[in-house]
Order: structure tokens, then sequence, then C-alpha cells
């Protein structure tokens, strides 16, 4: 198992430099070809009588299933139209028919859709008001936030004990979201109690029931509470926005989950994913680490999607939509090497650690 902060990494973009051939010293130059237009396109007439058929015609074929653009091209010397298709083409044909304009007058194109150039927003974009699902940074790393919560009166998040400068103890590490580019410290570490030793912990270890912490907000940044960023569908690679899950229950008894219960996530990795409890109330050890946790649950797809991957940690998990919204079930905060199976805190273990937290 492993935990699935990511290293931030600074990546610098090479340019290419294209070179140009040089031609030979003892060639002679040439002039470069200029094409010559139609003489249709270089009458007066010619132009007034394509420019009118094209102001006539164009309303009524762009309404046509298909078309794609209409153009007078003064050097074609026709009316040409764009359309997606082959299909498209006798619609055209039978609306410049009953217009009574010669085939000679127009062309038709099969041209690619056009389409907005507009930046979609992912889950690693930045959101003018913050919300589950969506990328955070703190020191070198990227991870998670979970789910927004309030503790008494102050306005929080919640992401992983490990998504903090130092795993257990609070050191008021500092978030920015998307990245520290933004200059932004959005949140602080206020919340992450130390790992304790003893007791029923193994020797050598150092033990909670959740990996869990508190960020309180920065005064000014927004957050949306009970909303959680939704992708397009669930287990596809996907990350970009289409909408948001909104968190209308809170499961704060469970420990140990039924098998077989739907449970999903939201993570800056691999988005959204979903599952069913495999094993319920685990004690699980942590690779290459010291940490142990009591009572985790483990999550996997029957189809064998990948459902979780490095920088998925701190997502929160959540049962199946119904009646226009979701239950809170815990966070995320590890899972098995070959991304099959996520494992999270319940959230009644997240609060016996970090306190009442209103989270709708």
């Amino acid at each position: 198992m492993y935990s699935l902060r990511q290293s931030l990494t600074r990546v610098v973009a090479l340019g290419t430099l294209a070179l140009a051939a040089c031609q030979d010293a003892t060639q002679s130059p040439t002039a470069p070809v200029v094409p010559q237009a139609p003489q249709a396109a270089r009458s007066p007439q010619a132009q007034a009588r394509l420019e009118a058929i094209f102001q006539n015609a164009s309303p009524e074929v762009m309404a046509l299933p298909g078309t794609v653009f209409a153009d007078n091209d003064e050097v074609a010397g026709k009316v040409v139209f764009g359309v997606e298709n082959a299909n498209a083409m006798n619609g055209v044909r039978q609306a410049m028919a009953r217009r009574g304009v010669d085939e000679s007058d127009y062309a038709i194109e099969v041209t690619a859709p056009i389409v907005s150039m507009q930046a979609k927003q992912t889950l690693r974009s930045e959101f003018d008001s913050k919300v589950g699902g969506i990328q955070i940074h703190f020191t070198r790393y990227l991870c998670t936030l979970g789910f927004n919560a309030t503790s008494g009166t102050q306005r929080s998040f919640i992401t992983n004990s490990h998504c903090t400068g130092t795993q257990g103890g609070v050191e008021n590490t500092v978030y920015y979201q998307p990245t520290s580019s933004t200059g932004e410290v959005i949140a602080t570490e206020v919340a992450d109690p130390l790992y304790v030793k003893g007791g029923s912990c193994p020797k050598g270890k150092k033990c909670r029931h959740s990996d869990a912490s508190r960020a309180a907000y920065s005064a000014g940044v927004n957050s949306t509470l009970g909303a959680i960023a939704r992708t397009t569908a669930a287990n596809n690679p996907s990350l970009d926005v289409a909408g948001s899950f909104s968190i209308t229950s809170a499961d704060h008894g469970t420990k140990s989950f039924p098998i077989g219960t739907p449970v999903n996530k939201v993570g800056r990795t691999t988005g959204w994913t979903r599952g069913v409890v495999t094993r319920t109330c685990v004690h699980t050890g942590v690779q290459g680490s010291t940490v142990y946790l009591y009572c985790q649950t483990f999550v996997s797809d029957p189809g064998g999607a990948t459902v979780v991957g490095s920088g998925d940690s701190g997502s929160g998990t959540f049962g199946d939509p119904s009646g226009g919204g979701v239950k809170l079930l815990g966070i995320l905060w590890g899972g098995f090497s070959d991304g099959k199976t996520f494992i999270f805190s319940p959230l009644a273990s997240i609060e016996d650690e970090l306190g009442p937290l209103t989270v709708h």
C-alpha cells in the first residue's frame, strides 16, 4: 500500500527551432507565384451577383443540420458552404435549387466541425469558490481537497494528515489552489492530532484512527459547504468538471461498512471513481512508514477499473447519488500500488479525532 500525495515537479517547455533550408547560391532566384483569380471573381457584376446569392441563400442553408460555414469566396468565384459530412450535401443542393441558383455558382465542402477553444475547467484548475475534489498544493506536494466543513464557526476543509508538512501534529502548513503559482494562501493547517504509541498499537508503530487533518480558510477565500466537484462519469479518465455533487447527509456513526456498499470519490488524479466495499474495519499499515491506522475501509471496482492514483490523497468518499444528493462517508488516504483498490477513513473516526464537523 502507499500514500497518495504527489510531488509537484516544475515542467519546462522547450520550444522547437525551425530552420529554413538555404538555397544554393548558384541558382537564380525565382519570383513567387501569385494565383490568379477566376474571371468571375474579377468582374464587379459577377461579384455583386454572388454577393446577392450569398446574402439571400445563407440564412436558409445555415439553418440546415450539419452545416458549418457559408462564404462568398472571391478567389474561387463561388459561394462555398462547409458541411460536417456528405449526408448534409443534399439538403444544401435542394435549398439552392429552390432559390434557382445554378450549381456552377456554389460549391460544397466537407469540413471538420468548428468548436470553441475556451479552456475547460478541470479538477486541477483554479476555483473561485473552493469545493471538494480539487487540487491543492502544500510544501512540495499535491493532494486533493476532501470536503469543506465548519468546526464551531471556523470555515475549513478536511484533507489527509499526510498532506501536511509533518504527518501528525500542527505545524501550520499553508495550502494553495491549485498551486503556489497563484501566490494566494487559501488555508492554514489548524488540527492534526499526534500519532500515539503503546497500548494496542503494534510495537514500532505509531497509531491513529484516521488519516485526517483540518485547515482553516483564509479570510476572503470563498468556499462552498456541501459541494464536491463532479466530472463527466464514474471510472472514466476525464478530469473535466461537469457540475457538482451536493452533500445532503453524512454518516457520523458507521466505522464498519457492510461488504458491497457502493463508495465513490473524486480526486485530482483519477477523477470520479466508484467501487464497492471489499474489506471493512481493517487495521492497516503503510509502506515505508511506521504509521498504523485502525478500522479502515477497502474499496474496489468489481470490473477491475483503476480507482485511485498518486495525488488522490484527501479525496472525500461518498455513497451513490440519490434524491439529488450524496451521503458523505469519509476520506481517502491510500490504496494498493496497482490502483485497483482505495482505502478510506470513516467520517466517524475523523470526528473522533478532529471533533464534530458540519459538512452540509
